[in-house]
């Protein structure tokens, strides 16, 4: 069953308008009739809205639209960077740090030679 399908049908049962449900979901109604038709998706925040609303699980909205399930992007937040992956985002980052070692690298040596002295 397609995802909008599961909406109408679950809007329905509860006798409520597209109306209704839309203020309830703080969108358009014609968001509404957009998901039902399929020609668009709620997003991840109201689904889960919907899937609290109408007690279902989000796996049993979504699970027999494979479109829906293909337009689904994970991210993992987790990822580890290798060092040029650092390095192409925050190349920026060479010039201040250079500037800092620049600065720093013989003020070390000098308070080294003072202190041998």
């Amino acid at each position: 069953m397609m995802l909008g399908q599961r909406i109408k049908e679950e809007r329905e049962r509860r006798d409520w308008t597209q109306t209704q449900l839309a203020d309830t979901l703080h969108v358009s109604r014609q968001a509404i009739s957009k998901w039902e038709l399929g020609t668009a998706y709620p997003d991840i925040e109201r689904l889960i809205q919907i899937s609290n609303l109408f007690s279902v699980s989000l796996d049993s909205l979504i699970k027999g639209d494979t479109t829906f399930q293909e337009k689904i992007v994970v991210t993992d937040k987790h990822h580890q960077r290798s060092f040029w992956d650092f390095v192409a985002h925050y190349w920026w980052m060479i010039f201040p740090i250079g500037g800092f070692l620049y600065w720093f690298v013989p003020a070390i040596i000098h308070g080294i030679v003072i202190a041998l002295r």
